[in-house]
């Protein structure tokens, strides 16, 4: 039962009324908690929200609100297994009584199979396939979820007219951040999570923000953060020259009592070696973010075990797509541009990577629903909008920044003639 009750506290915690059936959980998988289950629902049906661990603790003492938590994907495997089990105990059993009372092997062995048929078609059911028909009313409640709502349907990116055109980061986004050599993307990437932390802090909602840095260390990471927070200048605290460090005390101290995390993941996180896709998933899990940037893809290791980069490139993007829709987190992936795209920046020193010249493999550019390309020329971004799922697309933002005191922007277009 303990496996139940963690599954019950990943669903309280995703404060999701709708986390079961997005994670496409049948609420019988809950044998001995069933009353529990039966209690949480009649609870978000008449409040519209879900009830608190506190809440469903003093309800039912056999609750246990666990800190730690096993992935839910692990934890649904194991519940499916237990269940399963006590269907397919009684069939078996059932075709040895029919043996000992004398029935045919053959028949007995056909009778056991239909019976194992049908519970194989049980629980493959709903599972591997979405009713276009069937799940339709289902749709409309997800609909009413966003009816009426103001603003963005995402989080905000940080850039108005980018907000414009993709409508913020939704929840199943996989977003490509792409670029040449140092044209910045760590930057940006930094730029886009800090932008998701701020909207949660102003917003007193206490998701936090993921950045994967594969590069840099977390104190590189925070410095940057630091600047576009409070406009430190970067170099001043590389070097230990602040003139009032005082004052960068008072800030730390202030930023300490803030609700939202935002969390710093490296190689040294990781026991200093690379993250791979189940890394990362476990992450999600055990965190909820709200946004996850990763810097950068061709870091991450493929568990397969594969020696081709191209191979290994296509293999993981996947595997993040699928994490990605699977806990229905946006998520940011840094490549670096190919050489074609080299090639065209020797012709057109302001012509920006196309979603066919990622290095070695265009996976990332096929399975992303937006696709950002980064041109940096002084101190102005170019960042042109190559792939927008159901939007416009080929459109250029830009922003005008002061690295060293992480000042970013937005500027129009008509301004670069000046």
């Amino acid at each position: 039962m303990i496996e139940e009750i963690q599954l019950i506290n990943h669903w309280l915690q995703s404060k999701d009324t709708s986390f079961l059936a997005k994670q496409s959980i049948d609420p019988s998988l809950f044998i001995g908690s069933e009353h529990i289950v039966k209690w949480v629902e009649k609870f978000s049906r008449e409040h519209k929200a879900l009830p608190t661990a506190a809440t469903v603790a003093t309800e039912f003492p056999e609750f246990v609100a666990f800190k730690d938590l096993d992935p839910v994907t692990h934890l649904t495997k194991e519940l499916n297994n237990q269940r399963a089990y006590m269907e397919y105990r009684p069939i078996l059993l059932g075709g040895a009584e029919e043996l000992n009372a004398g029935s045919e092997l053959i028949e007995s062995m056909w009778k056991t199979r239909n019976k194992l048929d049908q519970v194989l078609k049980n629980y493959a059911k709903g599972t591997q396939h979405y009713d276009w028909v069937r799940n339709a009313v289902s749709r409309y409640e997800q609909y009413m979820e966003k009816h009426g709502q103001e603003g963005l349907a995402g989080l905000p990116t940080g850039i108005k007219s980018l907000d414009e055109l993709t409508g913020g980061w939704l929840n199943d986004d996989l977003i490509l951040l792409a670029g040449r050599l140092n044209e910045g993307k760590s930057l940006l990437g930094g730029f886009f999570a800090f932008k998701v932390w701020m909207h949660q802090q102003i917003n007193k909602i206490t998701d936090p923000v993921v950045l994967i840095s594969t590069e840099m260390s977390a104190l590189q990471v925070s410095y940057r953060l630091d600047v576009m927070k409070q406009h430190f200048s970067m170099r001043a605290l590389k070097e230990g020259k602040l003139q009032e460090h005082e004052l960068y005390l008072e800030y730390l101290n202030d930023l300490s009592k803030k609700d939202t995390s935002f969390l710093i993941l490296t190689h040294a996180s990781n026991g200093g070696n690379p993250y791979t896709p189940n890394d990362i998933k476990a992450v999600i899990e055990s965190e909820r973010p709200a946004f996850i940037c990763i810097d950068q893809l061709y870091d991450i290791k493929d568990p397969s075990g594969e020696h081709d980069t191209r191979r290994q490139i296509v293999n993981n993007t996947r595997a993040i797509r699928e994490i990605n829709l699977d806990t229905e987190t946006p998520t940011m992936l840094l490549v670096q541009a190919g050489r074609e795209a080299a090639k065209d920046a020797r012709k057109n020193a302001n012509s920006a990577p196309e979603a066919d010249q990622i290095q070695e493999s265009d996976a990332p550019a096929q399975k992303a629903t937006r696709m950002l390309s980064v041109k940096r020329t002084g101190d102005i971004f170019r960042i042109a909008l190559k792939k927008n799922r159901d939007g416009e697309k080929d459109k250029d933002v830009y922003l005008r920044s002061n690295i060293d005191v992480g000042n970013y922007e937005e500027m129009d277009e008509a301004e670069l003639v000046f």
